[in-house]
């Protein structure tokens, strides 16, 4: 126990001095580690106070900077906004100096438009007094041939003759007229079958090109077809020979299987350098791919460039010839333009000579009217002389009673005659209207071929670049081509070298064969001995009897040979790996060295990266003291420049209050000058508004002010043809009134004077009165200026001023002074600004709240339009006070004492007394009516007198004519007998008696026939005093109804012809329109039809094109196949046939037509037979694919039935080789 204590003692002892030890060190490295504390801190103190420094001197430096910035930012502000005001200020001077010159402008230009009125208004009044004393000379002479055409009525006989010339001469025009449409519609006949013949040649010739075209499309695609079959037919053979080669390949496969058992093992070393060979051969194969390519690629492009080269030449083409076919289509339109010209101008032309031959017509009309009122005067006056039975009606050689008739008509004529004029005037208008519409469209065409010619000109020269781009392209062409040809001469290369490369290998390939049969043939030798080997060593004697083939050959010595041959060859394969042993832990000797010295290389960097860092902290040191020293002298510049920059921020203050000063100044001028802005913008819109609703309401009343001058003017037209009418029913009245009636107005002329003195003196006071008025109303009206428009004559608005109050001021002498004054004062009166402002205030607030998509606001609009506009009509006529709303016209006629009643009731009277006197100044219409019929029934009667007695007077003469008659029959009998007696006296057998009885009978006879002609004389004489009687009364009557029925028949005739006439124009009107129809529809026959040949050409360049493009892909498609079985006939590829689909042969714009439908039915079975021989390709190729797969697993399956029965071979060897040296060993 003791001893155990004293050891655990010593123990503690000892363990305390280790630990004293310990803690003396830990003590020690705790100081050491406190010392390197405290210099950390140190470091870290300083490094913080730099950093705080620098942190300070930025911030002061940001400080002061932004100070700064802000300085020159507000001095800059400063300064924008000075010229930004002054700018203002320069705008509105110019505006308001703008607008006011505009003023003065706008005055300077008024005072002319005024003074220009002015001088119209002088110019029209000028011209309308030229026209009153126009048309007063015009109803003088109206009235002059009025006179002349009642004096020239007895030349109706000639009028007659010239109507029937004339008639026969419009017939002869009228079938020369027909002749001429005749012939014209032959010609046109003759054109319409020689356009038709044309254009069924021509399309007969495109369908003829077409079907030609079209077989030798389907020729080639025929061929194509073909070559496709033949194709699919050598498919098929090959695949029936690749199959006949499979089944003697499984036939073969089983023989040669056991071959490569033994060939495998030797064939290593030539399959890596077959490998090699293979990879020099890929390599230069895909060499030979990226030429293909480039060519392929090369190709591509100079096929697009060919492409693009075809399509400009086609555009080319195409826009050449679009543009000739315009410039024909042109020319045919000028020409046919030319062709109306001329038509219009002969047609011009002749309704010329027509007016001229009218104008001869009318002025012979005129003379032979002239002759035939000269014969009517005659006859007149003879028929009165001689016709004294009547009742001395005529005695004052007044015109006849049926004058009135005969003038009328004659009236009529003339009328009519006038309005035909003036309907052949207006057709002459229209003819030269047509006329410069025509010569407006050959300017039209004119300009329409420049503008053509220009874009020919511009094609040219795009023609010209592309000309240049083309030739560019070709040159590039020929770069590519060149390229090509130097490539095709390294494929070639290539190719060669490919062919000798082919031929080594097939060389290295027969070589190989022959290695592996003879190694076949040791392989089996070695098997044979090694058999006989393990059946030696297994029963101490050989088992097989006599062995057939090789194995007889070999004796012992040679099979110990072999043996120890082999046994050498596993010594040096042992030898082989202790060297290769060896030479890989030299190896890894190696390795481990490299690893030392690269441990070696990894402490000395780290060294010396140490020894840089303290150089850096060093260079540190330095650099913080240098800093501090910079940022010392910087903080020294930068105070200079803040007190610097102190005072100039002062002087910037300054000029800154300057600044704000003349900025609020400036703010001041600116209020002023937008609350003058808005003022006026306020005004400018309310006078906008007012004088939008003064229009609104001025048109229409101004229209209506036209339209009641057009109604007017038409009721004073009828009011003058009244007047006219009343005027010749009273000339009329007073040329049939009796003697006796004259004679009773020349009694009564001394009581005419005295009342037609009365009404001269009426007559003077009421132009007094109205003088007067004029004058008042002149005096009370302030009117401005009379508006007038041009075209519209007779209508006018009078503008008026507001009168001022301090008119009475200025004396009588300065008229024009005082209305200029007016003028102007009125035009700019602040009264009337000030009325429109404040009327127009609640339009402005209802337009300022207005949304146009409510209807609200629409109603609210349109309520205070109203209220504003009567607002500003109550202003108005407060300004306006002076200009009464009534016009002169609104006289009242309710007062009883006015002067108008006055007058009109002392009027009455005159009348009356007048009347009652028998005074026939002014007669009433209808007594100047009444006594037209009394006279009128009066003529009647007489004339149905005259025809009773016509009447008996011919029923007279019948029955003498009767009588006459018998009395012929009677003589006819007696000139019988006389006959009768002269044929007796010629006969022989006459007795004496007979002949006696014969003469007395002749005698009676002769004695009867003495009687009648006594009879009959007297009945002559009796009748021709009849005839002479009848004569005189019929020349009487003759008279009478020649004048009277003669003229009225001719005029009729006349009537008839020129209604004639008429018509004739109107059927030759009718046959000119219905042949301008057929031209019409000729043209545009001719016109569909050349369309439809367009159309025709477009869809045959369509399927031209359509073709083509099935060519372009068909040729593709043949290079893609030609590729294809290049490929696989060289690499053993499969066979692959593009896909088309029916999308890429769709005839796109293409309508109708059998010759589209046959060709899309052509292309739809082509389409169809390749996808039928694509499909039997793909199948096909399946199908070889799917051999190449079984034989692929029977080549597999064979190679691992080979590699089993090696495996099971040398397993069984070694087993025997063991077995044997364990009996060799047990031996």
């Amino acid at each position: 126990m003791n001893l155990n204590t004293l050891s655990n003692g010593t123990g503690d002892t000892q363990r305390l001095k280790n630990a004293s030890s310990d803690v003396k060190q830990i003590l020690k490295t705790e100081t050491e580690l406190d010392i390197t504390a405290d210099l950390r801190k140190k470091l870290h103190r300083a490094k913080k106070e730099k950093l705080e420094i620098t942190t300070k001197h930025n911030a002061e430096l940001a400080s002061y900077e932004s100070q700064i910035a802000k300085l020159r930012s507000e001095v800059e502000k400063g300064e924008a906004l000075r010229q930004s005001l002054e700018y203002d200020l320069a705008v509105a001077r110019k505006e308001a100096g703008l607008g006011r010159r505009a003023a003065e402008e706008r005055l300077a230009e008024a005072h002319r438009i005024q003074e220009k009125l002015c001088a119209q208004n002088s110019e029209l009044q000028a011209k309308t007094n030229e026209i009153e004393e126009a048309f007063q000379t015009s109803q003088q002479k109206w009235k002059e041939e009025c006179r002349r055409f009642e004096h020239d009525l007895e030349e109706r006989d000639n009028m007659i003759q010239n109507c029937n010339r004339e008639y026969d001469l419009l017939t002869k025009e009228k079938s020369r007229l027909e002749k001429t449409l005749q012939e014209a519609l032959e010609k046109h006949q003759q054109e319409k079958n020689e356009m038709e013949s044309h254009i069924r040649e021509t399309a007969l010739e495109e369908f003829r090109l077409q079907e030609e075209q079209w077989e030798a499309e389907r020729r080639e695609l025929q061929f194509i077809v073909q070559a496709t079959t033949l194709r699919v037919r050598k498919l098929e053979e090959n695949i029936e020979a690749e199959r006949a080669a499979h089944l003697e390949s499984k036939f073969n496969s089983e023989i040669i299987q056991l071959r490569i058992r033994d060939l495998e093992g030797a064939l290593q070393v030539e399959k890596a350098s077959q490998a090699e060979a293979v990879a020099d051969l890929e390599m230069i194969k895909n060499e030979f791919k990226e030429v293909e390519s480039a060519y392929e690629r090369e190709k591509h492009n100079a096929q697009e460039s060919f492409a693009k080269l075809n399509l400009l030449e086609r555009e080319y083409f195409s826009k050449n010839k679009k543009l000739n076919e315009e410039i024909e289509e042109q020319k045919k339109v000028i020409i046919d333009l030319s062709k109306r010209l001329q038509y219009n101008e002969k047609s011009c032309s002749e309704l010329q000579e027509e007016l001229v031959m009218a104008k001869k017509h009318q002025a012979f009309l005129v003379e032979t009217c002239e002759n035939n009122v000269k014969e009517l005067e005659s006859i007149l006056d003879s028929f009165t002389v001689s016709g004294q039975w009547t009742s001395g009606i005529h005695k004052d050689k007044d015109k006849p009673p049926s004058f009135s008739v005969v003038l009328e008509t004659l009236r009529r004529t003339l009328t009519d005659y006038q309005n035909k004029l003036e309907d052949a005037s207006n057709e002459l208008n229209s003819m030269n209207d047509a006329r410069e519409k025509a010569c407006n469209e050959l300017d039209s065409t004119k300009q329409k071929i420049d503008s053509h010619t220009k874009n020919i000109k511009e094609l040219q020269d795009k023609l010209a670049d592309v000309n240049k781009e083309l030739s560019h392209l070709r040159t590039k062409c020929a770069d590519r081509e060149a390229l090509i040809s130097t490539l095709k001469v390294e494929l070639q290369n290539v190719l060669h070298c490919w062919e000798k490369e082919k031929a080594q290998a097939a060389q290295s390939e027969s070589e190989l064969q022959k290695l592996s049969q003879a190694f076949h043939k040791d392989a089996e030798e070695k098997l044979t001995f090694l058999h006989t080997l393990y059946q030696h060593l297994v029963a101490g004697c050989v088992l097989i009897k006599q062995p057939e083939g090789m194995l007889d050959k070999f004796s012992w010595s040679e099979l110990c040979a072999v043996l120890q041959e082999n046994v050498d060859a596993l010594i040096a394969d042992l030898n082989r790996a202790n060297e290769k042993i060896s030479h890989l832990e030299y190896i890894c000797k190696n390795k481990s060295d490299t690893m030392r010295e690269l441990q070696q290389t990894q402490e000395d960097t780290f060294t010396k990266v140490a020894e840089q860092i303290k150089a850096q902290e060093s260079c540190w040191h330095k650099q913080k003291k240098e800093l501090e020293l910079q940022y010392s002298e910087l903080l020294l510049e930068v105070q200079k420049r803040a007190q610097k920059f102190q005072e100039i921020a002062e002087k910037n203050m300054e000029k800154l209050n300057h600044i704000e000063k003349s900025h609020e100044q400036l703010v001041l001028e600116n209020s002023h000058f937008k609350k003058l802005l808005s003022q006026t913008q306020r005004e400018q819109t309310s006078l906008l508004a007012a004088c939008a609703l003064m229009a609104g309401a001025l048109y229409p009343l101004y229209s209506r002010s036209c339209a009641l001058s057009t109604q007017r003017d038409f009721l004073q037209e009828q009011v003058n043809t009244f007047e006219l009418f009343k005027l010749e029913i009273r000339t009329l009245a007073q040329a049939l009134s009796t003697v006796e009636e004259k004679k009773q107005e020349e009694a009564k002329m001394k009581k005419k004077i005295f009342k037609g003195l009365i009404r001269i003196f009426r007559k003077v006071v009421i132009a007094i009165l109205a003088a007067n008025r004029l004058k008042i109303l002149g005096q009370s009206c302030a009117s401005l200026f009379t508006w007038m428009e041009s075209f519209k004559e007779g209508i006018g608005m009078l503008v008026c001023t507001g009168e001022p109050k301090d008119k009475h001021q200025f004396p009588k002498h300065q008229k024009e002074q005082l209305r200029c004054l007016q003028a102007l004062s009125w035009l700019t009166s602040s009264d009337l600004l000030a009325a429109i402002i404040s009327s127009m205030t609640e339009l402005q607030d209802v337009i300022g709240k207005t949304d146009p998509n409510s209807r609200i606001c629409g109603h609210l609009l349109i309520g205070a339009a109203k209220n504003s506009f009567a607002k500003l009509m109550d202003k108005i006529s407060l300004v306006m006070e002076c200009i009464p709303l009534h016009s002169s016209r609104s006289i009242t006629y309710v007062e009883k004492d006015s002067l108008v009643q006055r007058l009109a009731h002392g009027l009455h009277k005159v009348n009356t007394l007048a009347l009652k006197y028998g005074l026939r100044g002014h007669v009433p219409i209808m007594k100047s009516t009444a006594s037209l019929q009394k006279q009128i029934f009066g003529f009647t009667q007489r004339l149905h007198a005259a025809e009773v007695e016509r009447r008996s007077l011919r029923l007279e003469v019948t029955e003498f004519k009767r009588s006459v008659n018998e009395m012929k029959k009677e003589l006819d009998k007696a000139q019988g007998l006389q006959m009768q007696l002269n044929e007796f006296k010629q006969s022989k057998l006459i007795t004496h008696e007979k002949f006696e009885s014969a003469c007395e009978e002749l005698n009676n006879a002769l004695l009867r026939e003495q009687q009648a002609q006594m009879l009959l004389n007297e009945q002559a004489q009796q009748l021709q005093e009849l005839n002479y009687r009848l004569e005189l009364h019929s020349s009487e009557e003759a008279d009478k109804n020649q004048t009277l029925g003669e003229a009225v028949k001719s005029l009729s005739e006349a009537k008839m012809e020129l209604r004639r006439k008429d018509q004739s124009l109107r059927q030759l009107n009718r046959h000119l329109t219905q042949l301008e129809q057929d031209k019409r529809r000729l043209e545009e026959n001719i016109h569909d039809a050349e369309s439809a040949l367009r159309m025709a050409a477009k869809d045959k360049e369509c399927v031209a094109n359509h073709m083509r493009a099935i060519e372009n892909t068909l040729h593709k498609v043949r290079d893609q196949i030609s590729l294809s079985w290049s490929a696989a006939s060289r690499n053993d590829f499969t066979l692959q046939l593009p896909k088309l689909h029916l999308e890429t042969f769709a005839m796109e714009g293409l309508k109708g037509g059998p010759e589209v439908v046959a060709c899309q039915a052509m292309i739809k079975s082509f389409m169809d037979v390749y996808q039928l021989a694509s499909t039997r390709i793909t199948t096909l190729e399946k199908e070889m694919t799917s051999h190449r797969s079984h034989i692929a697993a029977l080549k597999s399956e064979l190679h691992t039935a080979c590699l089993r029965e090696n495996a099971s071979l040398q397993s069984d060897g070694i087993i025997m080789l063991m077995s044997a040296e364990k009996e060799a060993q047990i031996r």
